[in-house]
């Protein structure tokens, strides 16, 4: 299949010239004069690469590699620009643009940097979840798995098995026990594992807007939306949708998710395209999900849906012996690494202090105390002394 290229230029000889030069190189084009004639291409096809003027009348380049990077952020867009705006140029690329080329342009120079940004594109979307978890700042070390108690055995038991399924999952937990670490390793061991792996924080989304961020707006949807915005769900064709705190979701986002999962398809709000349920959810709360069902305030056909399979993870305080075997030596190591210091020998004392704390943020307020204390290190062992300096006791 040939890769697909747009190019917006109000220019007609240059997208001639650009439309000649790149169909006798094997690519299919699609050629425009605006920003906003391009849109509805730019939404629905595959497209590898995005050539755009820098200086347009009505939406600039400038305008088209925002667009690219709110709903598209792996997708390359090269600038054409002439010596007059060359800083703009050098600009754009410190705000992700790919490349730029200059008016008029070399045929060889442009067919190398379009060359390599398709292979670059193509690499993306070979790993794209890793990168995408790399960037919310989680690594592909499913943190919570860590241990030897029996609980800590048997929840990687339970995520071998549900990896290999493609049922929706639930899963509870306080904050902190890593839910979400559990739902990127059950993605990474998936047959989704090279597609989107997308979170939702559901309880940081205002209700009236839930329903767009999730399914996607159609221009003219609500107030203020001048262009077509794909949601959750579509980005995540084909991956793993996590919905962090599902019980935040509101009613009318709750029904509209129920309706998506009971005829398996969704649209956009607005919006006419079906699109298939193609992806698994796995919903985190760190609620009585079950209560809500009971007082109302959760669908009840939606829990029978995302409770297929569920996972409940075990507080840290109830599982301590994971601390001393393997958590504590891991943040150290991991805190030692970040600062590109040796290991450090943690005093038994300090151990015992560990040990004996309750926990109540689990493993994220296990990290940070690690780090806390590391922040305050000079040399030599762990000791209680530091952990005095550092206000623990």
């Amino acid at each position: 299949m040939r890769d697909k290229i747009i190019v917006i230029d109000d220019e007609p000889n240059i997208r001639k010239i650009l439309d000649a030069l790149l169909t006798r190189e094997g690519y299919e084009v699609f050629s425009f004069d605006g920003f906003k004639n391009a849109l509805e291409t730019l939404n629905t096809e595959d497209v590898s690469v995005v050539i755009t003027d820098l200086s347009m009348p009505e939406h600039t380049g400038l305008d088209v590699l925002k667009y690219c990077k709110d709903y598209s952020p792996d997708l390359p867009v090269i600038l054409i620009t002439a010596f007059g705006t060359i800083e703009a140029a050098v600009t754009a690329l410190k705000s992700g643009a790919f490349d730029f080329i200059l008016k008029p342009f070399d045929q060889d120079d442009l067919s190398r940097i379009l060359k390599k940004a398709i292979q670059t594109r193509k690499r993306k979307k070979r790993e794209p979840a890793l990168e995408m978890m790399n960037a919310q700042g989680v690594g592909p070390v499913p943190v919570p798995l860590f241990g030897t108690e029996q609980s800590t055995i048997q929840l990687r038991e339970q995520t071998e098995r549900i990896s290999a399924t493609n049922s929706h999952v639930f899963m509870f937990g306080e904050v902190g026990s890593g839910k979400r670490s559990i739902a990127y390793e059950i993605h990474r061991k998936s047959d989704r594992a090279r597609n989107p792996f997308i979170q939702v924080h559901c309880d940081a989304i205002p209700n009236v807007f839930q329903v767009g961020e999730l399914f996607g707006l159609e221009k003219g949807a609500m107030p203020m939306s001048f262009f077509s915005k794909p949601g959750s769900f579509e980005l995540g064709l084909g991956g793993t949708i996590l919905l962090d705190e599902v019980d935040a979701l509101g009613v009318e986002a709750q029904n509209a998710l129920f309706s998506a999962l009971e005829n398996d398809f969704f649209t956009r709000v607005r919006g006419a395209k079906k699109f298939p349920v193609d992806f698994r959810i796995i919903a985190t709360s760190s609620k009585d999900l079950s209560q809500k069902v009971k007082d109302g305030t959760f669908h009840v056909e939606l829990y029978a849906k995302l409770t297929l399979d569920k996972i409940i993870l075990k507080p840290l305080r109830e599982r301590k012996k994971d601390i001393q075997t393997d958590l504590l030596p891991y943040f150290f190591d991991k805190a030692c690494r970040k600062r590109g210091v040796p290991p450090v020998q943690i005093d038994p004392l300090v151990e015992t202090w560990f040990m004996n704390q309750e926990w109540r943020g689990n493993i994220g307020e296990l990290e940070r105390t690690v780090e806390q204390l590391m922040n305050q290190w000079v040399k030599g062992p762990i000791t209680l002394d530091l952990l005095s300096l550092a206000g623990f006791q």
